[in-house]
């Protein structure tokens, strides 16, 4: 393999292991470690709402509903420090009311700590009654 091809394989595993810790610490670990994951700046838009920066982001999804987030396959297109990502995932609501499905479509950037979301948008598919 080449250097170029190992790096793509070590960016890539990099993002996917991004995207399974923001799984993971946004249901079993504090709130903070979660938010750990994104940029300063980072925008996130949910429920017809665009959050932007940290504390948006904390104020509205600190008070999420709980259960289990299981996040599904992965398209990643990197193109040098940044990468353009969608991931479908599954929600397991522990009220079966907030359960939902869809797709996270993210960006990505390289940062001095590592990859970092820097925009997410959320485009939830609730199952028709």
């Amino acid at each position: 393999m080449t250097d170029a091809v190992l790096a793509k394989v070590a960016d890539e595993l990099a993002i996917r292991t991004l995207f399974d810790e923001y799984c993971l610490r946004l249901e079993i670990n504090d709130f903070e470690e979660w938010l750990d994951l994104f940029t300063d700046d980072a925008v996130y838009e949910v429920f017809r709402r665009e959050l932007k920066g940290r504390d948006e982001i904390r104020a509205m999804l600190s008070q999420a509903p709980h259960g289990v987030h299981i996040g599904g396959a992965a398209r990643i297109e990197i193109d040098g420090d940044k990468a353009e990502t969608v991931q479908n995932y599954q929600f397991v609501g522990e009220d079966p009311a907030t359960s939902n499905v869809g797709w996270y479509y993210r960006t990505v950037v390289r940062t001095d700590a590592g990859w970092r979301i820097v925009h997410t948008r959320v485009k939830m598919q609730k199952p028709k009654a």
